[in-house]
């Protein structure tokens, strides 16, 4: 006879069948080969209303992206800020310049050479730990999604573009302005030819002078005529004494100043100071400062909408930053030869250097309450800002700082001390701003 259960029994049945059942699950979700079983119950989960509140939770990350406004904005700080840095700025940018115009400021040669060394190894550490790190950062956003592609590499494209440009840019002005200079001074077309052409050409303008003398020796008595031959032969040899780039640069003026209405010509393309080595440098002084602005009114929009404690931290970095980097920018700015209003020139690059970082604070503050550092918009200005920047100092400083300047005759010609101190002069550049990078 069958005894049937009583509903007290069946729940008590049912309860103690639930536990087992949990107890199995639990255990099979934290084995080791628990990923198909999690994968399967996260479908069966959004397939039974999990699905809401997974469009709940990226509807939360979206507003956090798109949050503006700045919360415990200090204003008497921030203002404060916005001086220390001009200051800071103007202070690294005017020292080397000033010291270079005004004979009272004089600084040493030693230590200007020196401080130019060490603002090689500020800018190349700027590019590589400041610059190209944070526009991977910035492009790498889960914030910006696929709106670049879902492509990693687009701020080493980007810095790669930036290098290209600059030199093709360097390139085409310094060709124009050779051009122009060799055009407008009168000089033919042929010296721009290789330097085995100017060479001959000079061989024969110094055979035919031989034959003058040699046809009016006659005139004269056999001593004076081989003194004039002792004397040719001592020109010659301290010809060949010059390096060869030398040797054809005076080959060149030597035809530009004998050809035919070129006489005063020649001699100012000669002594001119914007000849094509002085172009050559300014132009490339100019795109240093293109580099360093656009990173600059990034830096000052960061700062004046950081707040809290991590304010003053940061302000301690970028007063540090600015003035290495001024450092090196005024170094460049004062070895750069103008035709006319040098002094005055020279103070106007210096002081767009000292006054872009205050401006891009000062557009901080304005747009505080409306900036949403995390929105796509920002993130993709931002990155994009940051790594052409990286490609323009990286361009500037490894071709126009650190392979011309240690490449000089002039460097060559330094003592073995002289030549260990400029080399430390740019590691310890490049370590402080490394160092720096921990906090700006």
């Amino acid at each position: 006879m069958t005894r049937s259960l009583s509903p007290q029994r069946l729940q008590l049945l049912l309860a103690l069948l639930a536990c087992c059942a949990c107890g199995a699950h639990a255990a099979a979700l934290s084995s080791p080969n628990s990923a198909p079983l999690a994968k399967a119950a996260h479908l069966a989960f959004k397939r039974h209303g999990g699905a809401a509140e997974e469009e709940h939770d990226h509807e939360f990350d979206e507003a956090e992206c798109y949050a503006a406004g700045v919360e415990d904005w200090n204003k008497g700080l921030h203002i404060g800020a916005i001086f220390i840095v001009l200051v800071t700025a103007g202070l690294g940018v005017y020292l080397p310049v000033l010291g270079h115009y005004i004979p009272q400021l004089r600084i040493p040669r030693t230590a200007m050479t020196l401080g130019k060394h060490l603002g090689t190894g500020v800018i190349i550490a700027t590019a590589l730990v400041h610059m190209l790190p944070g526009g991977y950062e910035s492009l790498g956003d889960p914030c910006i999604g696929s709106r670049m592609g879902n492509y990693g590499g687009w701020p080493g494209v980007l810095a790669m573009m930036a290098i290209f440009g600059m030199h093709l840019i360097e390139f085409v002005l310094s060709n124009h302005a050779m051009g122009k200079h060799g055009h407008s001074h009168g000089m033919p077309a042929d010296l721009h030819d290789s330097n085995v052409t100017r060479k001959g050409d000079a061989e024969d303008d110094s055979n035919q002078t031989a034959s003058i003398h040699g046809a009016a020796g006659a005139q004269h008595s056999s001593d004076s005529h081989l003194g004039k031959l002792e004397q040719g032969v001592a020109d010659r040899q301290n010809t060949a004494a010059v390096p060869a780039g030398q040797q054809g640069q005076e080959n060149c003026d030597a035809v530009a100043v004998h050809t035919h209405h070129t006489h005063v010509h020649g001699a100012s393309f000669i002594e001119s100071p914007a000849s094509f080595k002085a172009h050559q440098h300014r132009i490339s002084t100019y795109i240093l400062e293109l580099g360093i602005c656009l990173h600059s009114v990034i830096i000052g929009l960061t700062l004046s909408v950081t707040t809290g404690s991590g304010f003053k931290t940061l302000l301690i970095a970028i007063v540090f930053h600015q003035f290495c980097e001024g450092l090196a920018l005024g170094s460049r700015i004062s070895e750069v030869q103008y035709l006319r209003w040098a002094f005055t020139r020279a103070i106007i690059s210096a002081s767009l250097f000292m006054l872009v970082t205050p401006l891009g604070m000062v557009i901080g503050i304005g747009i505080r309450h409306s900036y949403a550092p995390s929105s796509p918009s920002s993130l993709i200005t931002t990155g994009v800002l940051d790594s052409l920047s990286a490609g323009i100092l990286l361009y500037s400083g490894l071709v126009n700082l650190l392979a011309e300047e240690f490449g000089t005759l002039e460097f060559r010609g330094y003592s073995t001390t002289k030549k260990i101190a400029c080399f430390a002069a740019t590691f310890i550049g490049a370590g402080v701003m490394a160092l720096i990078g921990k906090w700006a």
